[in-house]
């Protein structure tokens, strides 16, 4: 079993990083409605918290996308009201032209619409009677179409599932009889041991999502689902590098994808090895669903966004 990390050690690590430099918001858009011009599962999934954030402080937000995606979500949202505003302003463009503060892109919105950020962020999604299988794992492994544009200017195998990877995983899949198994998407990956339920439709993968207690897989709009439906999540990466991954995010850093990896989630590298962040092999894939790789399956260190630094 791994050290476990402390809260002084991820304070350290900010302390010693640079923030980015960038102009705080010059007018208030509290009274705006939030879209996205992307219009991508994970890019439509990341609007619907700011409803529930607003409720919870007595006021109302208002959110809206022209993704095939939006209207499924919403209709799980209970805290949504179709209404129109006559300003809207866009998620991404906030993101990149302004300071919103640290932390995940969903509490970031948040402040920037005054709210208080939840400290463990996620999408909003209610299923009427949820029920989860114990011990059942979801599986997704293919990326969504922004990866041609980060294969050319980030990684040349941005979100690929190496054939050691797919290993590891047959492996684990195989020695874990008393585990079930699901994988969603568009083309099964042929593990065996694993139920083929690729090709369902979103309010279908929904479901499918919400019966299974893990999500495994790459930084995908499936797992942006399971963040939302409160499964706990094994995110496989490979870039950027392990000792840059460091949660929760307490300054705003140049980090690429910092902004979308969820603080409440194991991350395990297929490139690399760093403190907070191991390698993926079999034997740390055991450790992760034990809760024994940070941040062990526990909400302990979400408070640091908090933290001044």
């Amino acid at each position: 079993m791994f050290n476990r990390i402390d809260e002084a050690s991820i304070i350290r690590h900010y302390r010693g990083a640079k923030p980015r430099s960038r102009p705080t918001l010059p007018i208030s858009i509290e009274g705006m409605l939030l879209t996205n011009t992307a219009h991508g599962l994970g890019d439509t999934v990341i609007l619907t918290s700011l409803p529930r954030a607003a409720f919870r402080s007595g006021r109302e937000a208002f959110i809206f996308s022209q993704s095939q995606h939006f209207s499924t979500l919403v209709k799980y949202n209970p805290f949504f009201e179709p209404k129109m505003m006559p300003f809207w302003v866009s998620a991404d463009s906030l993101l990149c032209s302004y300071n919103l503060g640290n932390g995940h892109f969903m509490q970031r919105l948040h402040r920037a619409w005054g709210l208080p950020p939840d400290l463990r962020p996620h999408g909003c999604i209610e299923l009427p009677n949820p029920s989860t299988i114990p011990r059942s794992v979801v599986l997704h492994f293919e990326p969504g179409p922004h990866v041609a544009w980060q294969r050319q200017h980030v990684h040349p195998r941005a979100r690929e599932i190496y054939p050691e990877t797919l290993a590891a995983i047959q492996h684990f899949v195989v020695s874990h009889s008393d585990m079930s198994f699901f994988e969603i998407g568009t083309h099964s990956s042929g593990l065996d041991g694993v139920e083929n339920c690729t090709g369902l439709n979103l309010e279908e993968t929904l479901f499918k999502i919400g019966s299974c207690e893990f999500f495994l897989g790459i930084m995908s709009g499936p797992l942006h689902l399971a963040a939302a439906l409160g499964l706990k999540i094994i995110t496989i990466v490979n870039f950027p590098k392990a000792s840059q991954i460091v949660l929760p995010l307490l300054i705003d850093v140049d980090v690429v994808e910092s902004q979308w990896l969820y603080p409440q989630s194991v991350i395990l590298h297929q490139e690399d090895d760093g403190t907070l962040v191991k390698r993926f092999s079999y034997e740390n894939l055991v450790r992760a669903f034990a809760g024994e790789v940070y941040p062990y399956w526990s909400d302990r260190y979400l408070p640091l966004l908090l933290e001044k630094i």
